[in-house]
């Protein structure tokens, strides 16, 4: 892997971890038309700590907060970290038990797909109605279970789980931020599970420091700008992108 190849897929991880276009989805086509067999698990967990880094430096200020809270133990804080920490569960389990299940369909062909039922759950969320609902068991367990649909290559992560949370009446800024909450665990989780089968360390210092700083960048470049299209009501429109790209990616013969 050189050093513009590990820019190239770190910008690509730091894109669409939080866009709702699937990060998994599109490392698998990058790699395929880079003409990459296998980037390497410990680059993989080098892009999950960059975006893991963008997701605890945008939320600094929320995660102090909620950290003082526990520790001067206020109901609410105890809550909220409950209600992630219950959302979290069913990834942890699904990926702890069926990992080597999950890596036989990094491929290429399935991406498309995965891609289409992607933006047509996105284009739902145009007539999803919120309210003022808090987060509940119910509605965190249920969006624990999105998120372990979005372990399939091509289907998003944050599309899944915002996109349940705005069908269920939850608030747009309170969807977002939950759903981003949970991918701390998330991919602290999946760094931890990769990490595991790394043999050795790599060598190659310069491309993983690069692919950990574009993923980080662009990661939180691409945080900010998300919750503004959310809150004002485009969440919907990456629909488009995730149709046509898979549509794109079929009759380029990808998904054959």
């Amino acid at each position: 892997m050189d050093s513009i190849n590990s820019i190239l897929l770190g910008i690509i991880q730091g894109l669409t971890e939080f866009l709702p276009i699937s990060s998994s989805g599109h490392l698998v086509l990058g790699q395929h038309f880079l003409g990459i067999e296998n980037s390497g698990i410990f680059l993989e967990v080098v892009f999950h700590l960059g975006t893991l880094l963008s997701i605890l430096l945008y939320y600094r200020h929320d995660i102090s907060d909620l950290f003082h809270g526990i520790y001067k133990r206020d109901s609410e804080s105890l809550h909220y970290m409950f209600m992630v920490a219950v959302a979290t569960i069913p990834a942890m389990v699904v990926g702890l038990f069926f990992k080597t299940q999950l890596e036989s369909l990094f491929l290429a062909k399935f991406v498309p797909y995965m891609l289409l039922i992607t933006g047509c759950v996105l284009l739902m969320t145009k007539y999803s109605s919120e309210s003022t609902k808090s987060i509940t068991l119910k509605i965190a367990i249920l969006v624990g279970c999105a998120q372990v649909f979005a372990m399939l290559p091509g289907i998003s992560r944050s599309g899944m789980t915002i996109s349940l949370a705005l069908f269920l009446g939850i608030h747009r800024a309170t969807a977002a931020k939950f759903s981003f909450f949970m991918a701390i665990p998330v991919l602290l989780g999946a760094g931890i599970l990769q990490l595991r089968d790394v043999s050795e360390m790599p060598l190659l210092i310069c491309p993983l420091f690069l692919g950990f700083l574009s993923a980080f960048i662009s990661g939180y470049v691409v945080i900010h700008w998300l919750i503004n299209l959310i809150l004002n009501q485009h969440f919907w429109k990456f629909s488009y992108y995730c149709i046509f790209a898979g549509l794109i990616c079929i009759l380029m013969g990808v998904g054959s």
